[in-house]
């Protein structure tokens, strides 16, 4: 299947999907606003198959982003920096276990008790 292509249905395939793309060296380290969009569809796959988190927007002084949140709760996460950063650093990683350690991340942190929750 060709990326360009492929289309993203916010399902565990995704990963794969852009697993590939990454892989491809198609997306220059330097575009970060690509590297976030793919962040992003990495994040509609968590919400999509993970039950109990949503989409929220955060404020700061820097201005607002979009997190992954945990219910009601303090917990919260940015798939879209979790990608860039990575690639920034130069670092090769796979996408499915990135997934895979932030589920099981999080999930011990829940049965620990979330403030809010």
């Amino acid at each position: 299947m060709d990326i360009v292509q492929a289309e993203l249905d916010g399902s565990r395939g995704d990963l794969l999907l852009i697993q590939r793309t990454l892989d491809s060296g198609v997306i220059d380290p330097e575009s970060e606003y690509t590297i976030q969009a793919l962040g992003l569809a990495f994040g509609k796959v968590f919400v999509n198959t993970e039950p109990d988190y949503d989409w929220w927007m955060i404020s700061d002084e820097y201005g607002r982003d979009p997190a992954i949140r945990y219910l009601r709760s303090t917990l919260t996460f940015h798939p879209q920096d979790m990608l860039l950063k990575r690639i920034e650093a130069g670092e090769r990683f796979d996408v499915v276990d990135l997934y895979d350690q932030l589920r099981t991340q999080l999930r011990e942190i829940v049965e620990e008790g979330v403030d809010g929750a």
